[in-house]
């Protein structure tokens, strides 16, 4: 059972922060983590010190985290003790000194251009199905969305006409993409089968873009099932996961030349320092020219 302080401070973060159910889904599982290691341990969440919290982060360490998920569990703890700080609800914020060490950040994993296309065109819209997953699978890759951003995708947020889609990220940010001619091609076409569905299925009409052929909105595990579904048969045989697609976006088009603070406007980070983990492109493109071009190469 959470307590009520955890339940306070999710509900406060939410409202100030507008928190999407992931983030929050997130922050509650780091405290619920927290709470359990204290009841273990005898503790109350409201009378820890930095050595307790210290032993939490830990206990975290043996089971195998990644430094980045404990890092981002680490920023969850203090959080929820400024909080109790700003609530008078503590006297002293004991997560003031908590630090995570993080290491170097990995390059992002992503599929080639040829892998990319291979996917896609894997999909080659024989059925009303395969229709919908070209248009999924050209519209995500054309846009970069994350999966939850995929799946939210409604009929309102895509100018045909114009090749624009409304985007609504992380915080209820809202960002507008371009949209390729191919993936609206596809779009259009599945338009017409979705709206069949919606009238063969009887049911309320949704504004969600991509439906089952029931009329049901796809989920995110169903989107992902359909990614590695056409991956295998495309005979990509690496491990192949949703944000693979918005790291094959970024990475393809900076490759090509695309301006870094383009690339962040159209991903939604906040910062460019997030975007900046895609800098590595440039580096191997200048190694690789170095090697070809340069006579002591």
């Amino acid at each position: 059972m959470i307590s009520p302080e955890i339940n306070e401070f999710l509900a406060c973060i939410s409202t100030e922060k507008g928190l999407s159910l992931n983030t929050r889904h997130a922050y509650q599982q780091d405290l619920t983590q927290l709470e359990e290691f204290c009841a273990s341990k005898k503790l109350s969440l409201l009378n820890l010190d930095l050595s307790d919290l210290r032993s939490f982060i830990a206990f975290l360490r043996r089971q195998d985290f990644s430094s980045r998920t404990l890092a981002r569990k680490c920023s969850s703890v203090r959080q929820f003790y400024k909080f109790l700080l700003r609530e008078k609800k503590i006297n002293k914020d004991p997560s003031e000194l908590l630090l995570v060490q993080v290491k170097a950040k990995r390059l992002p994993k992503h599929l080639t251009i040829e892998e990319m296309f291979r996917v896609i065109a894997t999909a080659q819209g024989g059925s009303d199905e395969e229709i919908r997953d070209r248009a999924l699978l050209e519209l995500w890759y054309a846009t970069g969305t994350r999966i939850s951003e995929i799946a939210n995708v409604k009929i309102s947020d895509i100018e045909f006409t114009e090749g624009v889609l409304k985007v609504i990220g992380k915080g209820n940010r809202e960002r507008l993409i371009p949209v390729g001619a191919e993936a609206i091609r596809w779009c259009k076409k599945y338009k017409h089968i979705r709206h069949e569905w919606v009238r063969q299925s009887n049911l309320k009409e949704t504004n969600l873009f991509f439906l089952t052929r029931i009329g049901k909105p796809m989920s995110r595990q169903a989107i992902w099932k359909t990614l590695k579904k056409y991956s295998k048969l495309a005979g990509i045989s690496k491990n192949v996961w949703p944000h693979m697609v918005r790291h094959s976006f970024a990475t393809h088009i900076l490759r090509n030349g695309a301006d870094l603070r383009a690339v962040q406007e159209m991903l939604g980070h906040r910062s460019i320092s997030t975007t900046e983990i895609y800098t590595h492109l440039d580096i191997e493109n200048l190694k690789l020219m170095q090697s070809k071009y340069h006579p002591r190469g």
